[in-house]
């Protein structure tokens, strides 16, 4: 089939159910697409600032780390960067990954020696792929992204399979790079699950004929290790952080761990999508929401399922992983299986959601699908004509079907229980409009933070205009902040608040306490609506660092600290591994804040202990008294605390980014030279041609 003919029909597939988007000025709403549509912009306007990449971003939770968090890694992935300054919105981009896939899918079925018609089918099933479209509606592109890769990079490990060479080691080494700069963790890592199961298929071919091939061996390990140096300056950063985060493993993160997971019953939506209410305020299965049903189409499921009746080791492979995906995404259903995989295997535990590995065994139906497709034409002998009708129905009929299940996901009926996700260029600008209580925060110069009351916690507006806030909201926050979070009733301690720097608490509704004075009433205009906005001030506010009088040591009894009302954070810390004792206060003299630096000067007329209100992580954020290196203390749960001796001193906290800078030159010196190995024989063998 004709190349551009396929795009063709991948494009007009795309423009036809992304219609309200490409052609009527629409975008999609989400929470999860407004969430990181508010860090990028504001971490863009300090990349800018500072010349940097930022490492930081102080406007969420008191503060969290960027890239180590997987947050604004977009501009990291190459094919986004590049595609960026060509001009390209953030849906165009999914598309274009939509289109990307499907021709990967068509070229491996290609590979398989399956015809260009039942190739086309099945590609263009693939790409319109329920889970793929939720994904770009309900702002979860990366997954869908990470996911696009997996056709190309089964492909690849064919190719170095039957030809081992440098040109197909490299391919396949920057298409796993690739895949992982996108940063999906979780679906990448569901996808190398699949890759050393396919390797290990391959393998498993030259040990049964007793021959090793170990140029192909050594050929696949090195193109895994140089794809993953592709995209170290991702990972191996988050590698320190993960312990530090709410994915850190343990007895209550296994509840976390299991949440979505696919109770076997919900199985039934692979023949019946509307069975548990398709998804939104309909559904009524076993997990605790969902978007969309679990579905491929009836003729896609019928034609894998008949694939089996002509087993060969190829069809085996791929029904072992499809049983193997759907036992997992049971998860606590299924304990026997998922348990395996999340005490003995690398990194499974700290995955939530076992129901996205789902997405590899939708793959595997679709290949297995083509498969039974080619059979039945076989079976019956079909010549051209009539095999040809038999294609062209099964896809009519499976485009169809699928069709009906998609739009719903993207433009569902008023009356459906299903929110539409889809809005206006315009309304979807109109939430982060500066209005009257942005205006009065970023008039205030002082260093503060804010405490949105009740709905607005996770208000994506605040971030968008750099107001730093001890809400927010992030799916890998630091687990001693979470702790926080759980044990104070969301920080409703006046004490915690204090001690966290907050000097305006935003609620739509009234509050009466003798903490705090009513100070305005503005309007606010966000994603919750617009609406009348009260402002307290806290009275007695603290400011970023302060001097206290005594010290407590940390014990089980840290929350109820915390949350007493007598508890004085201005003149007390409770502070882990330090004894209880006294100090006389110190001055501070000034201060210095940066989202990667922070510098306090002080003047102590005897050893005392200051308290800065920042997150406490020194993996990163390292401490120099006079530029000699020293302890930092965790104070008050997740705060920063710092012996000072008598006398003046300068105390610096800075973050450490020359991993991350040393790796993400490795990572852009890796991709030069392979572009330089790949084109330079490919031009070479263009000006021969020509001559």
């Amino acid at each position: 089939m004709n190349k551009y003919l396929l795009l063709f029909f991948y494009f007009l597939a795309v423009a036809i159910l992304f219609y309200p988007v490409i052609f009527q000025n629409n975008t999609f709403g989400s929470g999860d697409t407004l969430n990181p549509y508010a860090i990028n912009h504001i971490l863009d306007i300090y990349k800018d600032k500072i010349g940097q990449w930022p490492l930081w971003q102080p406007w969420i939770f008191s503060g969290m780390p960027t890239v180590e968090a997987f947050t604004y890694i977009n501009q990291l992935y190459i094919p986004t960067a590049i595609l960026t300054w060509l001009g390209f919105s953030d849906n165009g981009i999914q598309f274009i990954h939509l289109i990307f896939s499907a021709m990967g899918m068509y070229l491996l079925m290609k590979q398989f020696k399956i015809s260009s018609l039942i190739s086309f089918s099945i590609s263009l099933l693939w790409m319109l792929n329920p889970f793929l479209i939720t994904m770009i509606v309900f702002g979860h592109g990366s997954q869908m992204m990470t996911a696009a890769y997996i056709p190309w990079i089964i492909y690849a490990i064919n190719n170095l399979y039957h030809n081992t060479s440098l040109r197909n080691a490299l391919i396949l080494a920057l298409l796993i790079g690739l895949q992982l700069q996108r940063g999906h963790v979780q679906i990448a890592y569901y996808s190398w699950m699949l890759f050393g199961a396919y390797f290990l298929y391959h393998d498993c071919y030259y040990i049964k004929n007793k021959v090793i091939n170990y140029k192909y061996v050594i050929s696949f390990v090195a193109a895994c290790i140089i794809g993953f140096l592709l995209s170290s300056h991702i990972y191996y950063p988050s590698l320190e952080y993960t312990s530090e985060s709410i994915r850190s493993g343990g007895i209550l993160s296994y509840d976390y761990a299991t949440n979505w997971s696919m109770h076997p019953k919900e199985f039934i939506t692979y023949l019946s999508p509307y069975y548990y209410g398709f998804g939104g305020e309909n559904y009524s299965g076993f997990m605790p929401f969902t978007d969309y049903p679990n579905y491929v189409g009836f003729f896609v499921l019928l034609f894998a399922v008949l694939s089996f009746l002509n087993l060969d080791n190829r069809r085996i492979f791929f029904g072992s992983i499809l049983v193997l995906s759907i036992l997992l995404s049971f998860g606590k259903y299924f304990s026997i299986i998922f348990d395996l995989f999340y005490n003995f295997f690398p990194f499974f535990d700290k995955f939530r959601v076992p129901s996205m590995i789902l997405i590899i065994s939708n793959f595997c139906l679709y290949i297995l699908a083509g498969f039974g497709l080619v059979d039945i034409v076989e079976r019956f002998n079909l010549k051209d004509i009539k095999a040809k009708y038999l294609i062209l129905t099964f896809l009519a009929i499976s485009v169809l079907d699928i069709y009906r299940i998609d739009k719903n996901i993207i433009n569902p009926e008023k009356n459906s229980g299903q929110k539409s996700q889809l809005i206006s260029n315009k309304k979807f600008d109109s939430f982060f409009v500066e209005d009257e209580l942005i205006d009065f925060l970023k008039n205030d110069t002082d260093l503060y933070r804010v405490y949105p009351v009740g709905p607005l916690f996770q208000d994506p507006k605040l971030k968008f205009h750099g107001i730093q806030s001890v809400g927010g909201y992030h799916p890998a926050k630091f687990s001693h902040y979470n702790d926080l979070l759980n044990n104070s009733n969301n920080l409703l301690s006046f004490p915690i608040l204090k001690s966290l720097n907050v000097k305006y608490l935003l609620s739509p509704f009234e509050i009466s306490h003798d903490q705090i004075e009513m100070v305005d009433t503005v309007a606010y205009s966000s994603i919750m609506g617009n609406m009348d906005l009260k402002i307290y001030k806290i009275k007695d506010i603290l400011n970023r660092a302060w001097f206290v009088k005594r010290t407590i040591k940390e014990d089980d009894n840290l929350y109820n600290y915390l949350n007493s009302s007598a508890f004085s954070p201005e003149d007390v810390a409770v502070v882990k591994d330090l004894d209880s004792q006294s100090f006389n206060k110190g001055e501070i003299l000034n201060i210095e804040w940066g989202i990667h630096e922070m510098v306090i000067d002080v003047e102590a007329s005897n050893k005392s202990f200051l308290v800065v209100s920042e997150v406490h992580y020194p993996k990163r954020w390292k401490l120099t008294i006079n530029n000699e290196p020293s302890e930092t203390f965790q104070v008050n749960g997740v705060l920063r605390g710092v012996m000072v001796d008598a006398g003046k001193h300068r105390i610096e906290f800075k973050y450490e980014s020359k991993s991350f800078q040393y790796l993400k030159f490795l990572s852009n010196s890796i991709i030069i030279v392979i572009f330089f190995l790949l084109v330079i024989p490919f031009a070479m063998r263009l000006l021969k041609d020509n001559s």
